[in-house]
């Protein structure tokens, strides 16, 4: 992999995620060039051409000078990175870039006006945080959350579990450093500890600061972008040797505050909804409320609450199956996603998918089905689900959710239709051509919704 740390902000440079690569027509960039630079303009291909003087001269009224309506029309067809940031800096307002996939290895590939993912382009890290065994667990905006494996070999329970963990920007290259993942040292002096019962449930839950800990991350959640102003929180999952935590940082912290407990152990989705952290039992329909304060240690859970623990009565979910559930943010609303399957564990088959929307004024939270996302297109994958305005982009399919593989059993990759209730299958030979890695690896896709 190439470790390259040099042209900031230049990440994407060589990824030609652009319009020439989807099909659409090649069309000169009007951006202005400085003229030191040999008189070279930019196409949306990203191959060099000469321009004329007055084009040069011209080069920001051009952009300025089209009409609104051609505009929104051109704009359709710019996932382009470079070609979107040409178009801003004339002071046009542009909608949300297409999603980027992230895949093993970091890979990137983006959706095409088909909608079919692109030929992946492998993409540098800043140096120093760039590892041939670097894993994405989670994005928010445009940053990924990035872990490695722990550097000490020497001791076999601990040498399999993540070391580094840190956050990067995949423009700006900035990056944040988190707490190591494996801690074997008690800080006495700083430590504490508590219990909390969950309400609603008959269970407990263990917290505990600055204590010793070893983990192996499968997913993470932020609840706000680290380029906003005020503090925001990592909350991640972990599950190594079977043991399963629930980790949370934010900044000043110098390590990380684990919860633990019986109830919320397994496979868990995690998302911030409201000022609270949802954490949903993949496989069993059980969904905790966390509310998160601050206190002079730093992070502080002052209350967990069981907020769903079956679907609806006279549900038609049939016995002896199996159900893979994930949460997302859509509209001012959360919504509950659950895949149904048939058969045993080995051979199970997706029987259909049921989205829900979650009443929290109620106890327990009321579920109701829906059928449309206005709209909308969803994207579901191990690192966090995103909602999509679809409708401001050729390539994606309103009132769709679009799966990646988040799981070794089932193996999903496909389409789901609102509307209809159809299935089709999503780039299927892509992933797997892309997708080499045991079934013990946790190097799941990731997608990135950058928001410019």
């Amino acid at each position: 992999m190439d470790s390259t740390g040099g042209n900031s902000g230049k990440l994407f440079d060589g990824m030609h995620l652009c319009l020439s690569e989807q099909g659409s027509p090649r069309t000169q960039s009007p951006a202005a060039v400085d003229p030191s630079l040999d008189r070279s303009g930019v196409v949306l291909g990203g191959m060099p051409k000469k321009m004329s003087r007055l084009e040069l001269d011209a080069g920001v009224s051009l952009w300025a000078g089209l009409q609104p309506d051609i505009l929104r029309i051109v704009l359709h067809f710019l996932p382009c990175l470079a070609d979107r940031a040409r178009v801003r800096a004339n002071g046009h307002v542009l909608p949300p870039p297409l999603p980027l996939l992230v895949l093993p290895g970091f890979k990137f590939s983006s959706l095409s006006d088909k909608g079919d993912l692109m030929p992946v382009r492998c993409v540098p890290v800043p140096k120093e945080v760039a590892a041939d065994d670097l894993r994405c667990v989670g994005s928010f905006d445009g940053w990924l959350v990035g872990v490695t494996p722990n550097k000490d070999r020497s001791d076999e329970y601990n040498r399999d579990a993540d070391g580094d963990c840190f956050l990067v920007n995949v423009f700006s290259r900035k990056v944040i450093r988190l707490p190591q993942l494996c801690h074997m040292r008690y800080n006495f002096p700083a430590y504490s500890s508590k219990t909390l019962r969950i309400v609603n449930g008959s269970g407990v839950v263990h917290f505990g600061v600055n204590d010793i800990y070893t983990m192996s991350l499968c997913n993470v959640a932020l609840s706000a972008s680290p380029d906003s102003r005020g503090k925001y929180i990592v909350a991640a999952s972990s599950d190594h040797k079977c043991a399963s935590k629930l980790a949370l940082w934010q900044p000043g912290m110098i390590s990380w505050h684990i919860c633990a407990g019986v109830d919320i152990d397994g496979p868990r989705d995690l998302t911030f909804y409201l000022g609270k952290l949802y954490v949903l039992q993949r496989y069993k329909i059980r969904l905790f409320a966390f509310e998160v304060g601050e206190d002079n240690g730093g992070l502080m859970v002052s209350r967990v609450k069981r907020c769903l623990s079956a679907l609806p009565l006279h549900h038609p979910y049939q016995e002896g199956g199996a159900i893979s559930c994930n949460m997302v943010v859509w509209r001012g609303e959360l919504l509950l996603i659950i895949r149904h399957y048939n058969g045993d564990y080995r051979k199970r088959q997706l029987h259909k998918v049921e989205v829900f929307a979650l009443d929290v004024n109620t106890n327990p939270y009321g579920l109701t089905e829906i059928h449309s996302l206005n709209g909308d297109c969803i994207f579901v994958g191990l690192g966090g689900c995103k909602s999509f305005p679809a409708g401001l982009h050729h390539g994606v399919e309103g009132d769709h959710i679009y799966f990646v593989p988040d799981d070794w059993k089932p193996y999903d990759t496909f389409v789901y239709s609102m509307r209809d209730g159809k299935m089709r299958s999503f780039a299927v030979k892509l992933l797997a051509s892309e997708f080499d890695v045991d079934q013990l690896s946790r190097d799941f896709p990731v997608w990135l919704l950058p928001t410019e």
